[in-house]
């Protein structure tokens, strides 16, 4: 059976590149070479792994993932417009990153930019010089053929309202309504994300760059509150037009906000489903987030603040596996409501986004942490300023990692692959759980959502588009024994065979065809 991806980016890479004077671009078809990375990134960093996770359309074809949810999306200026970057292209690395193109971005239209180039970068691959496969915008489910090895079935995402705009950082609702519908009326558009990483006036976004540091990091840094009143009429035109919302990278507070909303009718009586294209899960309500805070740092005259987490361990034993509590990941609350709309989760294959630790042989804390700021307006969904759980109390009553945990459970490399796998079973025990009595028809609304983009920092046991066979086998073999080490009781009528398959293909391939019979 073939493997689907709800989030995948596979023309990344080429963005940054062009045919040009003295240039070409880098072909989507092609694999990044590791020789091209320069010696001291590889030797310091796992940035060999990082950009490597960025799948190609070659990768997808051989590895018969030929249905896919592809991210259709422009880079940030934040994201471009850096140090790093900077400094990279001016290695072996230019190849991929060319100055002259990465300002054509900065200053040109990225709506225009994205329909006509990177969408025909996706669709045409015999400008590559490849005859031998394809790529087929699919309409309805008679239009996919699963027996088709050499073709790669796709529909659409878009990623972040800032693609939407006809220069960067100039938000004009009429202009991002008028793309997004000249956008449908090009592909079929399965869902949007209302914001990125950077700051947005559509909706306020969850920290997730933790990469850029100084004042390249700043515009990353969270300071609105919710979503904006523009931001609603995003959203109402999305549902309009059965174009679903993706949860993903929302801040906590916007997406209390929108659930609030449907609930009250705001956007009609059964509104479209909500997913998480994306996600990795906290572990935790949100209402419990003081407990694990370890330090609140306020930065005055800034409009965010930070907060140092342990991270949450729930199930398994030498090590347990934790959870990454930042508000980038899904609170239980978040769960449900995906769960209950009739909606779908994809699950990152992102080692930090499932909440891993890498060892640090001589720690200066206790616990592994992770840091994330926080907008000064959605404080209160954080640190209330009455009541509720003791700052720091997970931490007292381990129910946080510990280093020593780590270092117990053993640190070699072919463990912490293992280990990677761990995180994300306890991320389907985690679902199990949060759904109770629903958890069998919970286990037909998650998928695999990779976001294999050559950002992420992969799992081990998964590290690029390659290694699909070996990752859904090793799931195979140990996921029911792990949920009874765990105490975790499966469904009833529970067949991990049936369960793989509805994982990887056909949780996805149902959600999407249903989907697609609805937009106009």
């Amino acid at each position: 059976m073939p493997f689907f991806d709800f989030h995948v980016h596979p023309v990344l890479k080429s963005q940054f590149s062009e045919n040009g004077a003295g240039t070409k671009q880098f072909s989507p078809w092609e694999k990044l070479r590791k020789e091209d990375i320069p010696f001291l990134l590889k030797w310091c960093t796992e940035f060999s792994y990082i950009l490597e996770s960025q799948a190609n359309l070659a990768q997808l074809v051989v590895n018969d993932c030929n249905l896919i949810c592809a991210v259709l999306y422009i880079a940030e200026g934040g994201m471009i417009n850096n140090s790093l970057v900077k400094a990279a292209a001016k290695t072996k690395l230019k190849r991929y990153l060319q100055e002259e193109r990465i300002r054509k971005i900065l200053e040109g239209n990225p709506y225009r930019i994205l329909v006509e180039e990177d969408l025909p970068n996706l669709l045409n691959p015999m400008q590559f010089g490849v005859t031998d496969r394809h790529v087929k915008m699919i309409t309805n489910a008679a239009s996919y053929d699963p027996a088709d090895s050499n073709t790669i079935h796709v529909v659409f995402s878009l990623e972040g309202c800032h693609s939407l705009c006809s220069r960067l950082y100039n938000y004009d609702t009429a202009t991002i309504l008028a793309n997004l519908d000249d956008l449908r009326s090009r592909v079929k558009l399965l869902s949007l994300n209302p914001t990125h990483m950077e700051c947005s006036p559509v909706c306020n976004q969850a920290f997730a760059m933790p990469y850029l540091q100084g004042k390249d990091g700043e515009i990353f840094k969270p300071v609105g509150d919710g979503i904006s009143t523009d931001g609603l009429t995003i959203i109402q035109h999305c549902y309009d037009h059965e174009v679903l919302v993706d949860i993903k990278h929302m801040s906590l507070g916007s997406r209390l906000q929108l659930y609030r909303l449907r609930a009250q009718g705001q956007f009609g009586a059964t509104p479209p489903p909500l997913i998480c294209t994306h996600a990795g899960f906290t572990g935790i309500s949100y209402t419990a987030i003081p407990a694990y805070v370890q330090v609140v740092d306020t930065i005055p005259g800034k409009g965010y603040f930070e907060l140092v987490y342990g991270k949450p361990v729930l199930y398994g034993d030498a090590a347990r596996p934790s959870f990454n509590p930042s508000s980038i990941n899904l609170y239980d609350e978040d769960i449900r409501a995906i769960l209950e709309s009739g909606g779908m989760i994809g699950l990152s294959l992102d080692k930090r986004i499932l909440g891993y630790s890498n060892f640090e042989e001589h720690p200066q804390t206790d616990f592994p942490t992770e840091h994330e700021y926080v907008s000064a307006g959605e404080a209160g969904w954080f640190i209330p300023e009455q009541g509720g759980p003791v700052i720091g109390a997970a931490l007292e009553d381990g129910r946080c990692i510990t280093w020593d945990e780590i270092e117990e459970g053993g640190i070699t490399m072919p463990n912490a692959a293992f280990q990677h796998l761990c995180h994300f079973m306890a991320h389907l025990l985690h679902l199990i759980r949060v759904a109770g009595d629903d958890a069998a028809a919970a286990l037909k609304q998650v998928c695999i959502g990779s976001d294999f983009d050559g950002i992420i920092n992969p799992i081990w046991c998964c590290e690029t588009t390659d290694e699909l066979y070996h990752f859904r086998q090793g799931l195979k073999d140990h996921f029911p024994l792990y949920a009874k080490q765990c105490s975790v009781t499966l469904p009833a009528g529970f067949s991990i065979h049936e369960f793989c398959e509805d994982l990887f293909f056909r949780n996805g391939h149902r959600f999407v065809m249903e989907r697609l019979s609805l937009l106009d």
